[in-house]
């Protein structure tokens, strides 16, 4: 019992210093140029990786693979994405496949009652998520310099967005509703990034992304955590 308190008491810490690391990013972004912020991301990546590994006992590669991944795009993005567009869509790219191989116990659930959830609001949020999504990819399309792998990118951030969304009408149980936190956080994580980088140079949407970038990853280990020791998912919800 003291064990378990122990390691609860350890995840906690690196989880509070998960939040402080992002914290401290999101304010370096107002005051100082944006390379001067990069001391931060591998700090946060190796707090939040390791909230996990206390909390879970389990050493994810996977997680470290998508920490590491997403990590380096967002830098890449931050510091010249033009430039570098198909290394930071590459990432990009591997980062969502982990997400979805870290989501695989989920992703086995036979949907079996679909005609009994609520129909009406599973339509509207996803016309509404894709005419918001659409028009800003509607903007930045034409400005994009390369496409052979920015395309992809985006159907994969397309398909997670989905998932993440959709996924609590089909299972009622009280910890999924962490996922509608996850999308809307990647939402607005690539509209403040691409808002900034085409069409404001306005530092409060770097702010933003990095704030929102940071909740959804936060809130995305937290579930990956709670899926741990829930070990499947309970089909009493579905």
């Amino acid at each position: 019992m003291k064990i378990k308190k122990e390691v609860h008491i350890r995840s906690k810490i690196y989880r509070t210093l998960t939040i402080i690391v992002s914290v401290l990013l999101g304010l370096a972004t107002i005051f100082y140029d944006i390379e001067y912020t990069f001391v931060f991301f591998p700090m946060y990546a190796l707090f939040l990786f390791l909230y996990h590994y206390t909390a879970t006992q389990v050493f994810s590669k996977v997680l470290l693979v998508y920490l590491i991944t997403t990590m380096l795009s967002e830098m890449i993005f931050l510091y010249d994405f033009d430039k570098y567009i198909n290394i930071a869509s590459a990432l990009h790219i591997t980062s969502q496949l982990c997400f979805l191989w870290l989501l695989k116990p989920i992703l086995k659930v036979d949907i079996k009652k679909f005609s009994t959830h609520n129909l009406t609001e599973l339509i509207i949020g996803t016309l509404g998520i894709s005419y918001v999504v659409g028009y800003l990819l509607y903007l930045i399309f034409p400005l994009i310099p390369d496409l052979t792998l920015f395309v992809p990118s985006v159907i994969s951030f397309l398909i997670i967005v989905i998932l993440c969304i959709r996924y609590p009408f089909f299972n009622r149980h009280p910890d999924n509703i962490l996922l509608w936190g996850v999308g809307g956080g990647m939402i607005a994580e690539m509209m403040c990034a691409f808002i900034f980088q085409y069409v404001s140079d306005l530092r409060i949407f770097t702010v933003m992304a990095h704030v929102f970038g940071a909740f959804l990853k936060i809130v995305f280990v937290i579930y990956l955590v709670r899926l741990r020791k829930k070990e499947g998912i309970d089909e009493s919800y579905l």
